[in-house]
């Protein structure tokens, strides 16, 4: 594991302080992370996870609150927690690279107790992986940096003569546009993904998926922690999964945690 508890520890305790603006709170919440970091340095890594679970509650949200809790349920040994943890900060700060190489540590040790292997799809539809390889603010601007572009080049055309430059300013604006197009797409795509494409996290290390949303339900398949799912519906405290390669099933909704 890289730094845990290190990573922005007083930037992080400034951002939690400033949300809640009562002063009884914040000096609660203040000693609350302290001791979640004595905790974590003394070897009570359940201790310290748990009171990191508390300021979670409240709900309070910070990318190195996230990175902390993870890394204290991987020294627990806990890792679709951990991944879980990983993979919510890595929602709110994209380029926090500690988060993303802790979360790969985590996959390839949960892969080791137990790996899920899709027939007949990734883990992921190809348009879902298209689309999160990057945010939805880097999108937007990819599509408005190529759409000045174009809007650019077509103004110049109208100065530029017939001949061979003409042609190349053609041949660049048609690529452009090309790109404009993709990049429309996977924006449409990333906000769809943000409005309507619920997902979890598996949490258990193997979790049974039940034909419905009843504990005698029929067991029909397994799957293993750290897996992301996808979410399609929720029934009395169940959830109806979907995997990538569209295979559902049933699971109770605290075993998934949702991203």
């Amino acid at each position: 594991m890289t730094r845990c508890f290190s990573t922005a520890t007083a930037v992080l305790l400034a951002a939690l302080l400033l949300l809640v603006p009562p002063r009884a709170q914040a000096e609660t919440i203040d000693a609350t992370y302290r001791r979640a970091l004595a905790d974590y340095y003394a070897g009570r890594h359940a201790a310290a996870a748990a009171a990191l679970e508390r300021l979670v509650a409240l709900p309070l949200r910070h990318e190195a609150l996230f990175y902390n809790l993870g890394c204290a349920y991987y020294r627990l040994g806990r890792l679709g927690p951990a991944i879980f943890a990983f993979e919510r900060a890595l929602t709110l700060e994209p380029g926090f690279d500690d988060a993303r190489h802790n979360l790969q540590l985590a996959r390839a040790q949960a892969a080791r107790r137990g790996r899920d292997v899709l027939r007949g799809a990734s883990d992921e539809p190809i348009w879902l992986r298209a689309v999160t390889l990057g945010e939805l603010p880097t999108w937007w601007g990819l599509t408005l940096v190529l759409w000045w572009a174009v809007l650019g080049v077509l103004v110049w055309l109208r100065r530029v003569a017939p001949g061979p430059g003409r042609a190349g300013l053609l041949a660049v604006n048609a690529l452009l546009a090309l790109l404009l197009v993709a990049s429309s797409a996977l924006l449409a795509g990333r906000i769809h993904l943000a409005r309507s494409v619920h997902q979890g996290i598996v949490l258990p290390d193997k979790l049974a998926v039940r034909e419905g949303p009843d504990a005698a339900a029929r067991s029909a398949y397994s799957l293993h922690a750290g897996l992301r799912v996808r979410f399609v519906d929720e029934v009395n405290g169940w959830r109806r999964i979907r995997l990538g390669n569209g295979l559902e099933g049933w699971v109770r909704s605290e075993d998934v945690g949702a991203l």
